[in-house]
């Protein structure tokens, strides 16, 4: 791969998502001609093909998580290229493509409300206290997004736990061990959102079932 300044922000400690869901798009929704509005409905209608137009145009990503506020501490955004240490401890990865030609990356809590949508593509800063989106400066252009989950994130977290047939909690303890021995991650960061210029498009997401969001990580599985 080649080498890329390196661009570092974290997730503004204030940010705040007490919910599942978050959609990372552009200040200019893409460089489509959608509203907030037609956004919303699509985003709200859960239709898998609409959501796949969207996402296929570059238009937003839409992300579900199994518990509230998954991203809204340890989370680190990185433009360019991963460390070395991020290379080899990330457990799980989400890949897909954003168009950005505004050069104004959003990411924004909820489920694609149309007046927060549009309140996060104003170009205003949030509200003080209730800050539900954050505005990241990038060069315009169409980006390779790459979201990596390590040990101490919900993803990997509830990715060592099941339930039996009976309904009691199992967790994985010889994974969870080989995790903290040998990919234990950065300390304090939980999510990576890696920007990449996108070179070629890369597969297609997993969307969740029913409701057409992406949430599904692939994994890497050591052989313990």
């Amino acid at each position: 791969m080649s080498q890329q300044p390196r661009t570092e922000i974290l997730i503004d400690p204030k940010f705040y998502c007490d919910g599942h869901y978050y959609v990372l798009t552009s200040a200019s929704l893409g460089g489509s001609n959608l509203s907030p509005q037609q956004l919303s409905d699509v985003l709200g209608r859960a239709d898998e093909p609409e959501i796949e137009g969207l996402l296929r145009q570059g238009i937003c990503i839409p992300l579900c998580f199994d518990g509230d506020c998954a991203l809204d501490q340890e989370t680190l955004f990185v433009l360019g290229n991963l460390t070395a240490e991020e290379e080899h401890d990330w457990i799980g990865r989400l890949t897909w493509k954003l168009n950005i030609p505004c050069g104004k990356l959003v990411l924004l809590c909820g489920g694609g409300d149309a007046n927060e949508v549009a309140e996060a593509i104003s170009g205003n800063p949030p509200q003080p206290n209730y800050q539900i989106f954050q505005t990241i400066d990038v060069p315009p252009g169409e980006y390779l997004i790459e979201i990596y989950a390590y040990l101490s994130s919900m993803t990997v977290q509830q990715s060592l736990e099941e339930y039996d047939e009976h309904w009691n909690l199992v967790e994985h303890e010889e994974l969870k061990n080989w995790y903290q021995a040998n990919r234990p991650g950065t300390p304090g960061i939980s999510y990576i959102i890696r920007l990449a210029s996108l070179e070629s498009e890369p597969p297609f997401p997993q969307l969740v079932p029913e409701i057409g969001w992406c949430g599904e990580f692939e994994f890497r599985q050591p052989q313990i």
